[in-house]
């Protein structure tokens, strides 16, 4: 036997004594795939419904009832900071807090926070009641109904999501829990809006406010001071991905946006906006912070939320 094949067979044995065989070779992690909740990133349809609710149910098994229920209306699924704690023992989301106050808020309690909100977005009103319909474990907290205008038009009629992001960078990073990568944190603000005030305005005093024409949607680069030009962060990465629906029974809109971080995302945006002239129109009374969990795979035995109750 030539000396090649015993430094090879010593080379071998060594591998066997240490449990490193060619068949036990360490492979690379298998990276775990990344789900998303559709209604993030869809467009925004003709009807829409938000609802926050408290849970009532008192043990992880009826509270996985409750997520097994909502997951298979269709809806939207996000919860809020009032979830956690000692409750159901869950691990709370890295950023998520209770919504603060801000300058021009006069917040109504009634009308803020929750522990669960559903978001509905369908074709028709009575499409929207079913997706909410009553669930055993929840009590409703407040709900606000919209709708879309033409041409997706925001109720001071400009062109709603004029802005957004071509690529919104909104999902959670890689420094959030594992069980809520494919998640987003989601801003909810109930506006009213005094139209009368509004409508007595020029269109071209109208444009100056937003900083935008009405009718295009284009920018005006000149208004410095303008809404749109103090809502907009210096860094790509902050920007927000914003949607809105108008109220179906009185003058005023639902703001919903979607961003990794609700500090430098839609608070940094408000304070930048603090003082603007629009917000002499503008009448924030409700709302809240949530966290958008991660979508299902797609088998019968996943649920929203199942990866936050198991890991916890």
């Amino acid at each position: 036997m030539d000396a090649h094949s015993l430094t090879r067979r010593a080379f071998l044995a060594g591998l066997a004594a240490a449990g490193l065989t060619a068949c036990d070779t360490p492979q690379p992690a298998a990276v775990a795939p990344v789900h998303h909740q559709p209604g993030v990133l869809a467009p925004s349809p003709p009807a829409a419904g938000v609802a926050a609710y408290g849970v009532t149910a008192r043990t992880r098994t009826e509270l996985i009832a409750v997520l097994r229920t909502v997951t298979s209306r269709g809806v939207t699924v996000a919860v809020g900071a009032s979830l956690f704690g000692d409750r159901f023992g869950l691990r709370a989301p890295r950023r998520l807090t209770t919504m603060p106050k801000f300058a021009g808020d006069v917040l109504e309690e009634q009308w803020c926070h929750g522990d669960l909100l559903l978001q509905a977005l369908a074709d028709t009103p009575a499409q929207v009641d079913l997706q909410l319909a009553d669930v055993p474990g929840l009590t409703l907290r407040w709900r606000m109904n919209g709708h879309q205008l033409p041409e997706e038009r925001n109720a001071f009629g400009f062109k709603e999501g004029a802005g957004n992001p071509a690529t919104p960078q909104v999902w959670a990073g890689d420094d959030e829990p594992a069980c809520y990568r494919g998640g987003t944190y989601q801003v909810v603000r109930l506006i009213k809006l005094a139209m009368p005030t509004w409508d007595h305005k020029s269109t071209e005093d109208q444009e100056r406010v937003f900083g935008r024409r009405k009718e295009s949607g284009e920018e005006l680069p000149a208004m410095l001071d303008s809404h749109v030009r103090r809502a907009r962060p210096a860094e790509e990465k902050h920007k927000i991905l914003r949607r809105g629906y108008p109220f179906v029974t009185e003058p005023g809109q639902i703001f919903v946006c979607y961003q990794r971080d609700p500090e430098t995302g839609f608070a940094a945006a408000q304070r930048r906006l603090a003082g603007e002239e629009l917000e002499k129109y503008l009448l924030p009374f409700g709302g809240g912070y949530f966290f958008v969990l991660p979508g299902v795979d797609g088998s019968k035995d996943d649920y929203l939320g199942r990866a936050m109750v198991e890991s916890s």
